[in-house]
C-alpha cells in the first residue's frame, strides 16, 4: 500500500514538473520570437517557479514545527470561526459517508475488476494530464498565479500522501474484503482509512480548481475525475465510502491550507529564505534583489 501511494504521488508530481518542457515547441511556433528571447523567458519562469516552491516548502516545514507556539496567539487558527465551521463540515461529511458505507458497498461491489481498473486509470491520467496542462497554460500565458497554484497542489499531493501513511496504522481500519459484515472494525491492524490512492488525486484537483478561482466549469470536471478513482477503489472492494470521503477532505484540505500559508509567506518578507527576495531598493528604479533573508521572527 505504501508503494502504491508513493507511485501515485510521483506520477502526479512528474506530470506537473514535466510540463515545464512540454510547451516550448508550441509556444515558439506560435509566437515566433527570436530563438534566444523565447527560451530565456521560459527559463526565467521555470527558475522562478523552482525558487517559489523551494522557499515555500522550507517555510511550510517551519510553520508546522513551530505551530504549537502560536496556539494561543491572536492570529491562531483556533480563534477563527471559519476553522470550526470547516471542521464541523468535514466531520458531518465523514459521518454521513460512514452511514452510507454499507449501501454504497452493496451498489458497487459487483463492479467488474476491469471496469474498476479503468475508472482508476481514467482518474490518474485525467487528473495528471489536467494538472500538467494547467501548469503549461501558466507558462504560455506568463501567469505566475496559475503556475504557483499548481506547484502548491503538487506539493500538497506529496504532503497529504505522507500524512496518509501515518493515519492508516493509527486508525487500523479493515478493508471491506477483509470483513464483509461490518464497517466499524477500526484499530484492528487494517489499512483502509483513508484511501492513499484517492488523497493525491483530490490534492491536484483542488489545485486545478483554485488556479481558475473555483469556477464551476473547471471545479466540477476536476473533482469528478478525482472521484472516479474513489469509485474504482470501492469497485475493487478495497475501501469503504467513508475512506474515500475522508481522503477527499484530506487531499483538498491540504491544498487549501498550503495555499493559505503561501499567501501569508508572500507578505512576510522578514522570513528566512533560500533564494533572494525581490524588493524595491531606495534610489533605484523598479524591483531589485534585496538579498537573502537572514532573520526569522519567533
Amino acid at each position: 500500500m505504501g508503494f502504491q501511494v508513493i507511485k501515485v504521488t510521483m506520477i502526479a508530481l512528474a506530470a506537473v514538473l514535466a510540463s515545464m518542457v512540454m510547451l516550448t515547441p508550441a509556444a515558439l511556433a506560435q509566437q515566433q520570437p527570436p530563438p534566444d528571447t523565447g527560451f530565456t523567458l521560459l527559463t526565467d519562469e521555470v527558475v522562478g517557479d523552482f525558487k517559489y516552491i523551494a522557499d515555500n516548502i522550507q517555510m511550510d516545514a517551519v510553520d508546522v514545527v513551530t505551530s504549537p507556539l502560536y496556539v494561543a496567539s491572536d492570529n491562531s487558527v483556533l480563534r477563527s470561526p471559519n476553522f470550526y465551521l470547516g471542521a464541523a463540515g468535514a466531520a458531518a461529511a465523514i459521518g454521513g459517508a460512514f452511514a452510507l458505507d454499507q449501501t454504497m458497498r452493496a451498489q458497487l461491489r459487483g463492479m467488474k475488476h476491469s471496469t474498476a481498473a479503468d475508472l482508476e486509470n481514467l482518474s490518474y491520467g485525467g487528473v495528471g494530464a489536467a494538472s500538467a496542462l494547467v501548469y503549461a497554460y501558466g507558462l504560455y500565458s506568463d501567469d505566475a498565479k496559475v503556475r504557483e497554484t499548481m506547484l502548491t497542489g503538487a506539493e500538497s499531493a506529496g504532503v497529504a500522501s505522507l500524512i496518509v501513511l501515518g493515519l492508516k496504522p493509527a486508525f487500523g481500519r479493515l478493508r471491506p474484503y477483509q470483513d464483509h459484515h461490518s464497517h466499524t472494525k477500526f484499530f484492528d491492524g487494517g489499512a483502509s482509512f483513508p484511501s492513499g490512492e484517492v488523497t493525491p488525486m483530490f490534492s491536484l484537483a483542488a489545485g486545478v480548481s483554485e488556479a481558475f478561482d473555483n469556477r464551476w466549469y473547471v471545479a466540477i470536471p476536476a473533482y469528478s475525475l478525482a472521484t472516479l478513482d474513489g469509485f474504482g477503489r470501492m469497485g475493487h472492494d478495497a475501501h469503504w465510502f467513508s475512506d474515500v470521503v475522508g481522503a477527499a477532505i484530506l487531499g483538498a484540505g491540504t491544498t487549501e491550507l498550503l495555499l493559505y500559508l503561501h499567501r501569508r509567506h508572500a507578505t512576510e518578507l522578514d522570513r528566512w529564505r533560500i533564494f533572494p527576495v525581490n524588493g524595491t531598493s531606495p534610489g533605484k528604479g523598479g524591483d531589485t534583489p534585496s538579498g537573502l533573508g537572514i532573520s526569522y521572527n519567533w
